[in-house]
């Protein structure tokens, strides 16, 4: 009886909690329609676990098709236009009257009001990847307005509509599933295990205990446990489904409860795209690192800025009873159901660990880190990590003409990083006999690689990265390369498709332009190349045709054809 109590008053909770955010919701739950005019399915709900990021609104499904109506979900106007190759692909912003904006991601067209204004942009500042702001007066749009069609842009795993609804000042995602979508769910969330680590330890040096729990009537059970530590962090796999769809999608919060209390709890909405990447702290990174699934931490980190945890005097753990007490974790989705975990919880007298030494610099996640000796240096800025680790760096010899360093490997290589930290890199030979000018950074990382330009300072070379790897300072002075289906002499028409593809010694292209009598073209950027589609921008005759291509460090190459356009 006394576990149903606690869960009716979990539930009464939830209620008052859910009343108190539909009242908070922006026009009221009713202020949107659904943006597609066919049966709703979501392929992913918000808060969902991403790699790096949290889901930060809903995938629609579109039927496995592409170009399928979207239209506006309340009145407003075209506020903002984004255009990539990867991310988004093409984004539509609508900004509406109840301080919210839409976002509709990887589209194929917008509307033609808004395809003239973005083409008319791109020239005048001479650029494809684009992301644009419109003046409230610009585009109006009216509630059921066609607004766009939908495709498989930008980073896309398939055709669908990705929708947010986004606080228009602090550009915050809210769920939107607090808005009254026509999406049924009294689903329960199903909770599959418990995870739970020694709070005295960081979390990045131990494997967690793992519970599987059981079904049991409308709730699940876990049994007696017994954990070999004092103090406990928790941790849940648990998912979502939709009433009437089986495919998982993320939960809304979960929260553990004691003695009539609420230790702690998460809950996911009002996240910034600033402070997405948080997601690494709130799992159990280490785990997913090996393979595992995702293991949400219903306490805090002991470094985390994003606001989504709570509880009645908030710890980042809890005090282990030395005699079984019972405890109770609630597990919740955005409409408010609820499943609940009860289990008895005591700890066990375990033989202590010989202490060992740790290899490497301690380094404190809320303070600035710095790691330096004679060859490179790293500087981590207070809560660029979530927990305590031990740092290491290990030196690789490497000797080429266009190498000027060794490889330099960051330790341990699962660490996940929050925010962007300095490497400043030593050269082996004199300043005098380098091209500062053409001095990069590379950071590799499995299959993974990245460029970025090196700044000279005092002897040294510095850039910044957001992720562990393996690094070198090169001197690159190899130009890129231009192919294509360009020729001297040939004929081209209206709808011919100009095809570049660059190609560079360390994979980076800056920066490429194709110009007309040295007039800027539209140059569209695809996964396979750069594309330009013969337009009104391109006048009849005999014309020069130019194409510059830049890499990261500054090497350029010009290629010039003359072609005739009839």
């Amino acid at each position: 009886m006394k576990n149903v109590g606690n869960l009716i008053g979990g539930l009464l909770l939830l209620a008052l909690f859910n009343s108190i955010v539909v009242a908070q919701v922006p026009g009221g739950v009713d202020y949107f329609d659904f943006p597609l005019r066919i049966a709703p399915r979501l392929n992913a709900n918000f808060g969902e676990m991403r790699n790096n990021h949290f889901h930060m609104g809903l995938d629609i499904a579109t039927e496995s098709r592409e170009n399928i109506p979207v239209y506006a979900p309340a009145d407003g106007y075209v506020g903002r236009m984004k255009i990539e190759l990867s991310g988004f692909g093409r984004a539509i912003y609508i900004n509406h009257t109840n301080g919210t904006t839409t976002l509709y991601a990887h589209m194929n067209r917008f509307l033609p009001e808004a395809e003239q204004y973005l083409k008319a942009q791109q020239y005048a500042l001479q650029q494809w990847k684009t992301d644009i702001t419109l003046p409230p007066d610009l585009i109006p749009v009216k509630k059921g307005q066609f607004i766009g069609y939908s495709g498989n842009t930008g980073a896309s795993q398939g055709p669908h509509v990705h929708f947010e609804i986004r606080d228009t000042k602090t550009e915050n995602c809210i769920n939107p599933l607090f808005y009254r979508f026509p999406l049924r769910d009294d689903t329960p969330p199903d909770v599959i295990r418990l995870a739970f680590y020694d709070r005295d330890k960081s979390v990045y040096e131990q494997k967690p205990v793992l519970v599987p729990v059981i079904k049991k009537g409308t709730g699940y059970v876990a049994g007696n446990i017994q954990l070999p530590f004092e103090r406990a962090m928790v941790a849940i796999q648990a998912t979502d489904r939709i009433t009437g769809f089986q495919n998982p999608n993320g939960i809304y919060g979960a929260s553990i409860h004691h003695a009539g209390r609420m230790l702690s709890a998460f809950q996911l909405n009002d996240i910034s795209y600033d402070q997405t990447r948080a997601l690494n702290g709130h799992i159990d990174y280490l785990s997913r690192f090996r393979g595992g699934p995702y293991y949400q931490m219903i306490f805090p980190p002991r470094a985390y800025r994003l606001n989504i945890y709570s509880g009645e005097g908030l710890s980042d753990h809890l005090e282990v009873p030395t005699a079984p007490e019972e405890f109770q974790i609630r597990v919740s989705d955005v409409s408010g159901n609820i499943s609940a975990v009860d289990f008895r919880l005591s700890s066990k007298l375990v033989v202590p660990e010989t202490p060992t030494t740790k290899q490497g610099m301690l380094i404190q996640p809320r303070q600035v880190n710095v790691y330096e000796d004679e060859h490179i240096q790293f500087v981590f800025p207070g809560y660029t990590f979530y927990d305590n680790f031990y740092f290491q760096v290990r030196s690789i010899f490497t000797q080429t003409a266009a190498f000027l360093s060794s490889t330099f490997q960051a330790l341990p290589e699962y660490i996940p990083v929050n925010n962007p930290f300095a490497v400043r890199m030593k050269p082996n030979r004199n300043m005098g006999l380098i091209d500062t000018g053409r001095v990069v950074i590379r950071r590799t990382y499995r299959t993974k690689a990245e460029v970025k330009k090196a700044v000279a300072e005092k002897g040294w070379f510095n850039a910044s990265f957001r992720d562990f790897g393996f690094f070198q300072l090169i001197e690159d002075k190899v130009p890129p390369a231009i192919a294509g289906n360009l020729q001297k002499g040939m004929l081209i028409r209206q709808g011919f498709r100009i095809i570049l593809k660059p190609t560079d010694n360390l994979n980076t292209i800056s920066e490429i332009r194709l110009l007309v009598d040295d007039k800027w073209l539209l140059l569209q950027q695809t996964w396979s190349g750069y594309v330009y589609t013969v337009d009104e921008n391109f006048p009849a005759g005999e014309h020069k045709l130019t194409a510059v291509v830049k890499d990261e460090a500054g090497n350029t190459t010009t290629r010039d054809w003359i072609v005739t356009r009839n």
